[in-house]
């Protein structure tokens, strides 16, 4: 998304106010104002041929000031230097850490050819972190250099799906594979992290619940909408609508199919879920937890409980979508 991501016009017509989703507003709003400033301070920084993006919250456009910012540098051969390309990357992480910001060096932590993420889907060579790429670029890439070259990045992995002749699928079931894909992938990788490198729990486990399980449910009901279109006028809307905020992506799909009332209890619940993200005190709270002490927690009792009201909500979801769409739903949804 290129503008401010407005969703006041969502909660009028779900009869909610502002103070019903005071955070959601404030992240949204925050966001945008870093995204404008990042983009100004590092203009002139990448090589024509090369895009920098930031994933994660700031993509989603629901950060905070506590957030990490997870920067992609991608690059086309033949229009960039590799070499040009990983220089711009550690210069862009340079200034960003100048600057305050937390840029993990994990999955991002060089530039990548965009040939290397589209050249093997699915075969021995791809990899679970151009499965990242791929899935994060086209569901929460904002730019922050290059907006055209970024643009024709997020265009050519679209375009290495919906151009397969023989197994793209009618609905575009090669992408929507992908993306549950990468759903699954991140949840085992939860099991890594935890029981083998050693990482904290209960922030990645809160995460699970909530930003993960609204992400993956936003694409099945986009997904589940977009069965429903013409053939021709599918692709477009899809291309139009994954890059949308989760929140509104589930909007925008159920709105036609008549279940929009349903995102009422879904924003309220992740509207709580940002407010303790956006909290030091509860996020240094949920950083010292021992699992073994959850329960005697009471900052992991109240967030247990918005995960509940969470899963009610997103339960509710899923229950329209399976009356509406019920062959894609079992068809390429679950089986």
């Amino acid at each position: 998304m290129r503008g401010p991501v407005d969703y006041r016009p969502l909660l009028t017509e779900l009869g909610l106010t502002d103070a019903d989703a005071v955070h959601v507003l404030e992240a949204a709003a925050g966001s945008h104002t870093r995204l404008a400033e990042l983009r100004r301070v590092l203009a002139g920084l990448v090589p024509p041929g090369c895009a920098a993006f930031a994933l994660g919250s700031l993509g989603r456009h629901e950060s905070s000031a506590l957030s990490d910012l997870d920067l992609a540098v991608v690059y086309r051969r033949g229009a960039c230097d590799p070499e040009a390309a990983r220089s711009a990357r550690e210069a862009l992480a340079a200034v960003l850490r100048q600057r305050g910001h937390d840029v993990p060096d994990k999955t991002f932590h060089s530039a990548v050819a965009l040939d290397d993420l589209l050249g093997d889907i699915g075969g021995r060579g791809d990899s679970n972190d151009h499965l990242t790429y791929r899935a994060l670029l086209l569901t929460e890439g904002a730019w922050l250099a290059n907006a055209a070259d970024a643009a024709a990045v997020v265009d050519a992995v679209f375009g290495a799906y919906a151009g397969g002749a023989t197994t793209r699928g009618r609905y575009l079931t090669s992408l929507s594979n992908d993306l549950h894909r990468y759903y699954r992938t991140i949840c085992v990788d939860y099991r890594f992290k935890v029981e083998n490198a050693g990482k904290h729990w209960a922030v990645r486990y809160f995460k699970l619940r909530h930003s993960r399980k609204l992400w993956h449910l936003a694409n099945l009901a986009v997904f589940c909408r977009a069965a429903l279109l013409p053939d021709d006028a599918r692709d477009g809307w899809l291309a139009e609508m994954l890059p949308q905020p989760p929140l509104l992506r589930t909007a925008e799909a159920l709105r036609p199919l008549g279940g929009l009332p349903l995102c009422a209890g879904l924003v309220t619940a992740y509207d709580a879920f940002l407010a303790a993200l956006a909290d030091p005190d509860t996020r240094r709270a949920l950083d010292h937890l021992a699992y073994d002490a959850r329960e005697a927690s009471p900052v992991f009792r109240r967030l247990r409980a918005g995960a509940e009201r969470f899963d009610e909500a997103a339960t509710a979801i899923v229950g329209h979508l399976w009356q509406r769409s019920p062959d894609h739903l079992v068809r390429y949804g679950l089986l």
